[in-house]
Formats: C-alpha cells, structure tokens, sequence
C-alpha cells in the first residue's frame, strides 16, 4: 500500500469512527456529511472520495457501531462451554451499558430508528440480531426451541434498554432493568 493509500484509508477509518460514534450517542440522522468530516478533521470535500454517498456511509458506520458493542459480548464465547444466559445478558442490562451510549451496543440504539434508515441499515439491524441471537441461543442450549426463546430474550432486552435510557428517572431506569432481567431468568425456557 503506497503511502497515499495508506493515507486514505487511515481517513476513512477516522470517518467511521467518527460516525460510529455520532451514531452511538445521537442517533441516525444527527450525521451530517460536513460536521462529521469536521469532526474526522478533513473537508467536506473529500467525503465522496472515500464513500458513493452517505446512506452507504451511514450503513458502514452502523455496521460499526454494532460490532462496537459486539467486542463485549465476543469474549463471553471464546471457550468451548457457551457461557451462563445470565452472564450475556448481563452485558446488555448492566446500568454502565445503558448510560455508555457511545460505547453501547448498536443494536439498542438502532432499533428504533433503523425502519426509517432505509434497506442497507435496517440490513445491518437484521444481520446484528441474527447473530446475537445465535449467541443467545448457544447460551440457552442447543434444543429446537432456543431460537425462538433467543429471539423473546433479545426482543426484551433491546426494549429494556431503550426504556431505560428513555425514562429519564435513574430509579426508573434500574427497576426496568432489574425486573427485565428477573423475567428473562424466570422464563428461559418458555416460548
């Protein structure tokens, strides 16, 4: 790689983060092209250089922000035992985890905007719940009925945390926290 393009892709990498970042603590539509290049320190300009146009670099910056929140829960995985259902959605309900918005998972910040986002986000949004639902499904065991069960727990989970960051009340928000986690453990193996 010549040192242009080496050049290029460290700005592009710097551009992603900035839009991952943007996207993790103020939503979709708060990425504006010339803030973000600002904030990226390049001009506007070169924005199209690096992508065909913003939805693309909102889908990639998504996609981003999604494996952000990923990298927490990878670890949990590494062994040959899946780990403890509690101990996964743990990461998502942990009070940190719900004030961090920037550090956060995508996948609650997304869930609610992606249906306005257009096909290439809420593609993102998909694949992300797919795959967190294959770990939630290897946590709860193999037997036929984990995917679904898998897909109740993260469904709760996404709407634990966007209640709680939308209530505004910390009180309220460790309540809904604590109560959703107790339900998930009480009925792991309903649906």
């Amino acid at each position: 790689m010549g040192h242009s393009q080496a050049e290029k892709a460290a700005s592009r990498e710097r551009i992603l983060e900035a839009a991952a970042q943007q996207i993790s603590e103020r939503g979709l539509d708060s990425v504006a092209v010339a803030e973000l290049m600002q904030n990226a320190g390049l001009t506007k300009g070169a924005f199209y250089g690096h992508f065909e146009s913003r939805d693309a670099m909102i889908a990639e910056a998504a996609r981003r922000a999604m494996q952000n929140g990923q990298d927490k829960l990878d670890p949990l995985f590494e062994g040959r035992k899946p780990p403890r259902l509690e101990k996964v959605i743990d990461v998502w309900l942990d009070p940190e985890h719900v004030d961090n918005l920037g550090g956060g998972c995508g996948i609650c910040t997304l869930a609610g905007e992606a249906r306005y986002a257009g096909p290439q986000v809420q593609q993102v949004v998909a694949d992300q719940f797919k795959a967190n639902v294959a770990q939630i499904a290897r946590a709860l065991g193999d037997e036929k009925r984990a995917t679904a069960r898998a897909t109740a727990i993260l469904t709760a989970i996404v709407g634990a945390v966007s209640m709680a960051r939308a209530v505004g009340d910390p009180g309220m928000a460790k309540a809904i926290l604590a109560n959703t986690r107790a339900f998930i453990l009480k009925n792991r193996g309903a649906a």
